[in-house]
């Protein structure tokens, strides 16, 4: 079993182990990647597997046997990453993410049984996302629209992305701004299927 845990590295599970750990299945799992570029704050990325695999993706793997080391800081900041993931971090980034769900009045997300720091805010056509990123930045947000050929046409979205670093002030700004927008109206729109906003 291969599991992509590019987005559940450091943020699922006791230890940030993943997914697979939160679960209870790590040991069920023979082969697990990830990316240092997203929890990490760093560039590159993992495979985590046994000695034998290893061996056979260093002695058989071009792309590993023809690429460069890791950057030394890359490194250095991902080890540091290690050290600041603690499930006590981990307890602050759901609390934030609780309290934006709360404050944009969504009902908390649960692909799954799974909720997520990546807050999707679906607004429809591509330009009303364009425009509402717009806005949001004009405010001193980045929230990046998501827009076909990513997402399907008519479903195109803000992506808000929660972390552990964020203040509470700083969700409930963001919020306030979502609301004060009309990013809210236009997601409620949306979704009762009464067109742009």
């Amino acid at each position: 079993l291969v599991l992509d845990e590019a987005h559940a590295t450091l943020v699922y599970g006791e230890g940030g182990g993943g997914v697979a750990e939160q679960a209870g299945v790590a040991d069920r799992v023979d082969v697990s990647v990830g990316t240092l570029s997203k929890a990490f704050g760093a560039h590159g990325g993992f495979v985590a597997c046994s000695s034998p695999l290893h061996q056979l993706l260093l002695s058989r793997g071009r792309a590993g046997i023809y690429s460069t080391a890791l950057p030394l800081p890359a490194v250095a900041a991902a080890d540091a990453a290690l050290a600041l993931a603690t499930p006590q971090r981990r307890a602050q980034l759901w609390a934030r993410v609780c309290a934006f769900e709360a404050a944009i009045g969504s009902a908390p997300r649960q692909a799954c049984g799974w909720r997520s720091p990546i807050v999707p805010i679906e607004v429809g056509s591509e330009a009303a996302a364009l425009e509402a990123a717009a806005r949001l930045q004009r405010s001193g947000f980045l929230v990046p629209a998501i827009r076909p050929p990513t997402v399907p046409e008519g479903t195109s979205r803000l992506r808000v992305v929660v972390t552990a670093g964020h203040e509470e002030e700083e969700v409930a700004e963001l919020a306030r701004a979502l609301s004060e927008s009309g990013v809210l109206r236009l997601r409620d729109a949306h979704a009762r299927g009464e067109g742009e906003y």
